[in-house]
């Protein structure tokens, strides 16, 4: 026997397997008899796994455990492996070696797949490989988690997360000075000072926050994120319908809420600043549907307009001619939004006089037009703009959105 093989023969006996990563090994009886890695004995543990595929009832029960302690609710779900132990891994790599064994079902998918199983037959759970509601995390290492009950695999834990779930609705705002979503304080710029009261905010209400102070509580989340077909001015009332949103929330541990009763309780706690209607569950698509929706959609707008000087019939029809609009990115939202010019066709004006130098003005136009600008110029910005056409200086001293309307 050549010096090679004597060491190939040791390092053999180094190793031991339980009959769980054995059989992954060698598929057929006879190749198991054969097999180059002796099986494990009472003293030793098996070289691969550590005897975790010889507890799997274990960890089981430390999954259900979790999911207990958690109340967490879910139907469908996708069990994730992560091996931190270096050992293990060179491990398999050197039986692998060994055994000629070149297949992929390593320790990490036959964790996966047992488990999976064992979810599915007991708990009546669905696996879910492209969206499941909840993952779960296997993590193996080689240090002891300490509150482990089972001695066996005490360098196993469980991890869950709960992925988002996404509510669609429309709001309504029905007084001024609420923000769509969080403004940080322009002071402290969101840390907290003596000006914000150390709230970190500019504005203590904001829409998101009125309705996800009921909906954190209903589902148990750990935060929202806002997804709004558009925003309307701090100023600005949002009435009619109201305008889409989406309200992502992320790490819910209550999935299915009573989204009736959800409506009622945002309605009723709002204090008359906001309501909220046609509430539906919809998929992660949805979101950037909303979002994406402004250049699609049209808006309807009620605008009063202040005149320096007294308006006539023939600027008034003027007005109601104004159909296609050329409007770089006003200077009061340059710190945030592109320099552009874009181009928003108006539908529909209506103008109603409401005394020589005042009128309301009712427009119906493409999303993401600046109304505040289309009536002032914006210092030329927007062409043509009322300012422009009539020769006469103009401001919008009061403004509200009366319908917003986004492709199905």
């Amino acid at each position: 026997m050549t010096n090679i093989e004597k060491n190939k023969n040791t390092e053999k006996n180094n190793y031991a397997l339980c009959p769980e990563c054995l059989s992954r090994i060698y598929r057929k009886p006879e190749d198991k008899k054969n097999s180059k890695i002796p099986l494990i004995t009472d003293s030793k543990k098996c070289s691969i796994c550590n005897n975790l595929m010889l507890n799997k009832d274990k960890l089981y029960n430390i999954i259900l455990k979790k999911i207990n302690l958690l109340n967490i609710e879910f139907d469908t779900f996708l069990i994730a492996c992560q091996i931190n132990n270096q050992t293990l891994i060179k491990n398999q790599q050197k039986i692998n070696k060994i055994t000629n064994y070149n297949g992929n079902n390593d320790l990490k998918h036959a964790i996966r797949r047992d488990m999976t199983q064992m979810l599915v037959e007991k708990l009546g759970k669905t696996v879910d490989y492209k969206n499941p509601e909840v993952v779960i995390m296997i993590k193996v290492r080689k240090k002891a988690y300490k509150h482990n009950p089972y001695y066996e695999i005490k360098n196993v834990n469980i991890f869950l997360d709960s992925n988002p779930i996404f509510i669609e609705g429309k709001y309504r705002k029905l007084v001024r000075g609420i923000p769509q979503t969080k403004w940080p304080c322009t002071e402290c710029k969101g840390k907290g000072c003596e000006a914000c009261n150390y709230t970190g905010r500019q504005y203590e209400d904001t829409v998101e926050d009125l309705i996800s102070k009921q909906i954190l509580k209903m589902t148990r989340g750990n935060s929202t994120k806002f997804h709004g077909s558009g925003r309307e001015d701090i100023d600005v009332l949002m009435l009619g319908e109201g305008r889409p949103f989406v309200i992502e929330v992320k790490h819910p541990f209550k999935r299915k809420i009573d989204l009736k009763l959800l409506r009622r309780l945002v309605n009723s706690h709002s204090d008359g600043k906001i309501e909220i209607n046609d509430l539906k569950y919809v998929d992660r698509t949805r979101k950037a549907t909303i979002k994406n929706s402004s250049v699609e959609s049209y808006k309807i707008y009620s605008a009063i307009a202040d005149f320096e000087k007294g308006v006539t019939s023939k600027d008034i029809a003027a007005i109601e001619k104004l159909k296609i609009i050329e409007q770089r990115t006003p200077i009061r939202v340059e710190h945030r939004r592109a320099d552009l010019i874009r181009t928003r066709k108006i539908n529909n004006i209506e103008v109603e006089r409401i005394n020589s130098k005042q009128l309301r003005i009712i427009i119906n136009c493409q999303g993401g037009l600046y109304i505040k600008e289309l009536i002032s110029g914006d210092d030329n910005r927007t062409k043509p703009s009322i300012s422009q056409i009539t020769n006469n200086k103009a401001i919008c001293s009061q403004l509200d959105v009366l319908k917003v309307h986004i492709p199905i």
